[in-house]
């Protein structure tokens, strides 16, 4: 999918977009960008609220990087063979306390992607609990971070 069709469709799905023309980060933020790509055939759409603190500024709090990162893809393989089952338990019930059910099973499984924050949030759990050795995803793909 070419880059403006894939902006225009996500700005119609419902993706919170800006239209702060005086934004210092705008050419480089995806709600702006998304923002100009959506259609003139959409009557409503989510959009930033101008008078919230710091909106349209170099701190903006909805700042999204026009830049991909790199997400992982997939965590089948995130649980080492020379873990212990006592652990490996307890950090896959973590995971899902703090994920959910569903978004574990999406993340676990690939069909969701895991952002570059959410990497080392999970690489934290492992140390937490006692895990010294490399937490490595299944793939690492680039892709916006939405």
């Amino acid at each position: 999918m070419k880059e403006q069709e894939l902006f225009r469709s996500v700005a119609e799905s419902g993706y919170c977009v800006c239209n702060a023309e005086h934004c210092p980060k705008k050419a480089q933020c995806l709600r702006w960008i998304v923002g100009q790509h959506m259609s003139d055939t959409v009557m409503f759409c989510m959009s930033a609220n101008m008078r919230f603190k710091d909106v349209a500024t170099a701190q903006c709090p909805l700042f999204r990087s026009a830049e991909k990162a790199q997400m992982a893809k997939g965590m089948i393989h995130i649980f080492s063979d020379n873990m212990p089952k006592r652990l490996e338990t307890s950090l896959r019930n973590q995971l899902i306390s703090r994920f959910g059910r569903t978004y574990y099973y999406e993340y676990r499984n690939g069909t969701r992607l895991i952002a570059p924050d959410m990497q080392e949030e999970i690489r934290q759990m492992f140390r937490q609990a006692g895990w010294n050795e490399d937490v490595s995803f299944d793939e690492y793909v680039k892709d916006y971070d939405w």
